[in-house]
């Protein structure tokens, strides 16, 4: 039988064109071939996507960048946050782009917001609440209203908190980029599905 997998290994990857660098983990050590293989197509889908909506195939690009970070590889669970920042020439700033992926490092499923959360409860209300909190108690400045967290609601999660993700310019000013807003498991205790990866990090 199988040892279980808790830690998967990692390999540091490069996308390299004129102008453009682009890093991108890929995933090896894990007992199963076809999880592997499975969860590498899905962070090189991901990343490509990332370059595209950024403009990698635009010729007034002038210079991309991407990295990558693993907030969390242990207990089975892998979170990675991505990050990619391009600039045009019609640009006098840039643009940050980021997205995030969490697997199960056994079966190599993808775990979106709402497998997180407990389905039975008012999850999204009491999420936003939560976060307008936070907001208020970081002083974060902001452009116009806080759009509530949808189902498929990009995320990272670290060793006692979870980020959501949100995009550039939606409510706060481009200085600061994609706003980051970390919520603790502590106070999220009450809201996880017992079913899900949360479950494995309290």
């Amino acid at each position: 039988m199988l040892q279980k997998v808790q830690v998967a290994g990692i390999i540091d990857q490069r996308i390299e064109k004129t102008g453009i660098s682009v890093a991108y983990p890929e995933i090896v050590g894990l007992n199963i071939l076809g999880v592997q293989a499975g969860v590498n197509a899905q962070i090189k889908a991901a990343v490509r996507k990332m370059m595209v909506a950024q403009g990698s195939e635009a010729a007034e690009l002038v210079q991309m960048e991407g990295s990558y970070t693993v907030e969390i590889n242990e207990k089975g669970l892998l979170s990675i946050r991505f990050e990619n920042y391009a600039r045009k020439v019609t640009q006098g700033s840039g643009r940050t782009l980021l997205k995030a992926l969490t697997f199960d490092l056994a079966t190599g499923v993808l775990y979106s917001f709402k497998d997180l959360f407990n389905p039975h409860l008012p999850y999204h209300d009491l999420l936003n609440s939560l976060i307008q909190e936070q907001i208020r108690q970081k002083s974060l400045p902001t452009t116009g209203p806080v759009p509530g967290v949808a189902d498929d609601q990009d995320f990272y999660l670290m060793r006692s908190s979870m980020v959501i993700i949100f995009p550039e310019l939606i409510f706060t000013p481009h200085v600061l980029g994609p706003p980051e807003i970390k919520l603790s498991f502590q106070l999220l205790r009450e809201l996880i599905n017992p079913l899900g990866p949360l479950q494995r990090l309290m």
